[in-house]
C-alpha cells in the first residue's frame, strides 16, 4: 500500500477504532495502537524506498550517458586536430555530444534523480532510526509492564543508545556522499557549460 493512498488511513482506522480502554484490555488496545502506527511508519520506508530506487535508475543512467557524451565530446575535436585525414570531419560532432552530455545533465537535474535519490536515502534512513527506537521503547514499556525490576533499564538504553549510533554513522556518511556527488556533478557540469561556449 503507498503511504500516500488515503485507504492507508482507512485501515488505520479500521485497526484502532474497537479498541478497549478498561484496565482488563488497555495494554493490549495500547499494543494494537502501536503496530497500526507502525504499519503506518513501515508503509513510509516502503515508498521512499521504491522511490530512492527509481531515482538512482535515472542518476546513474544520466550521468553515465553525460560522462560519455561528453568525453566524446571532448576527444573528438582532440582527433580532428591530428594529422590523420580521416579525422578531419569529426570535430563538428563533438558539439552534438557536448550537447547530449549537457542535456543528461539536464534531465537528472529537472526529474531529481541524483539530488532525488540522497533526499529518499536519507528520509529512509531518518525513518528507519525512529522506527527501531520507537520499537525498543515499545519493548521496554511492555516490560516495565510486567515486571517491576530495573535491572533491564540498563539493558534498554544500551540498545537504544546503539541504535541511535548506528543510524546516527549511516545517516552522516550519507550526508558525506551526497555532498561529493553534487560537487563533482556541477563541476562536470560546469567543464561541458565551459566547452560549450568554446
Amino acid at each position: 500500500m503507498r503511504p500516500e493512498d488515503p485507504v492507508r488511513l482507512h485501515a488505520f482506522r479500521e485497526a484502532t477504532q474497537e479498541l478497549l480502554w478498561d484496565e482488563e484490555h488497555a495494554t493490549e488496545s495500547l499494543s494494537q495502537l502501536f503496530r497500526a502506527v507502525d504499519d503506518l511508519a513501515e508503509a513510509e520506508v516502503n515508498y521512499y524506498d521504491r522511490r530512492r530506487t527509481t531515482r538512482a535508475l535515472i542518476s546513474g543512467i544520466s550521468r553515465f550517458v553525460a560522462w560519455v557524451s561528453g568525453t566524446i565530446g571532448l576527444l573528438l575535436p582532440l582527433l580532428a586536430a591530428t594529422a590523420n585525414p580521416e579525422f578531419r570531419d569529426l570535430a563538428q560532432y563533438g558539439y552534438v555530444f557536448i550537447a547530449i552530455a549537457a542535456s543528461c545533465l539536464a534531465a537528472n537535474s529537472l526529474f531529481g534523480g541524483t539530488e532525488g535519490h540522497i533526499r529518499f536515502v536519507t528520509t529512509q534512513l531518518e525513518l528507519e532510526k525512529l522506527i527501531t527506537k520507537a520499537r525498543i521503547l515499545w519493548c521496554h514499556y511492555l516490560e516495565s509492564k510486567v515486571s517491576d525490576s530495573e535491572g533491564h533499564e540498563a539493558g534498554f538504553l544500551l540498545i537504544q543508545d546503539y541504535a541511535t549510533d548506528l543510524h546516527t554513522t549511516t545517516i552522516s556518511e550519507t550526508g558525506r556522499w551526497g555532498e561529493a556527488i553534487m560537487n563533482e556533478l556541477a563541476k562536470f557540469q560546469k567543464s561541458i557549460e565551459s566547452k560549450k561556449r568554446n
